[in-house]
């Protein structure tokens, strides 16, 4: 220690040009860390334009107007993947999206619960009727397929009920034997699927909420378009 002293007792120009070498070079390594790495303000208009406060995700990055959160059939202010959702539309992962979706949402007339239950019925059976034909046939296609797409209609019928308050019925459906052939079960699949279709067109006109309008009509688009033409090629 004390030759140290001594040391720079002695040199004390080299001691001081050590000091400023070593200030400058603080400096140096710091602007080029700042260039490389730059801080960012998680307060910034910005970032909460984009993350939401503090930085966490909204999603899409776009904020709801006031109108979309709480009107019927309004849009978002800029658009994207919640547009036009509000309580009165919003159904399953989308009601994750609104803000005010308190169930229920409303009171359904006697006869729009009627066409609730005759909905749930009718997929109910489909699905029994399907499951049914791979116990007898094995996993085969198209009813592997649409036995998992009628599962999912059932599943955004039972959200209707609960988003109205509505009881979902129990499940009491019986069906009757099967034809002896996988092509003669392909036909039935045809009459069954044309029968769904009719049954959505009969209800549809006289239902005024909006969400269970659009839920039917795809419903039977999917019977349709999709379901009809599968059992079709099977059949024949």
């Amino acid at each position: 220690m004390k030759n140290c002293k001594k040391f720079l007792l002695k040199n004390k120009q080299a001691a001081l040009g050590i000091f400023v070498a070593g200030i400058l070079t603080t400096g140096i390594v710091g602007a080029t860390y700042s260039s490389i790495y730059p801080t960012t303000d998680l307060k910034s208009t910005d970032v909460e334009g984009n993350y939401g406060a503090l930085g966490y995700g909204r999603g899409n990055g776009q904020e709801k107007s006031q109108g979309q959160r709480t009107g019927r059939n309004s849009q978002t202010s800029q658009g994207g993947n919640d547009q036009g959702l509000n309580k009165e539309n919003c159904l399953m992962d989308g009601c994750l999206l609104v803000d005010d979706a308190d169930y229920p949402v409303g009171e359904l007339s006697i006869e729009t619960i009627g066409y609730l239950e005759a909905a749930i019925a009718d997929e109910r059976k489909a699905l029994a009727t399907y499951e049914a034909v791979m116990d007898e046939f094995g996993n085969v296609k198209p009813f592997i397929n649409i036995a998992r797409a009628e599962e999912q209609h059932i599943s955004m019928l039972k959200g209707l009920f609960d988003k109205y308050g509505v009881e979902i019925p129990a499940d009491t459906t019986v069906i009757g034997s099967l034809p002896n052939t996988l092509a003669e079960v392909c036909a039935l699949g045809v009459q069954a699927e044309i029968d769904n279709d009719q049954l959505y067109q009969d209800m549809i006109g006289d239902i005024e909420e909006e969400d269970i309008k659009a839920i039917f009509t795809n419903l039977a688009a999917a019977s349709l378009n999709m379901h009809l033409p599968a059992f079709e090629r099977c059949a024949n």
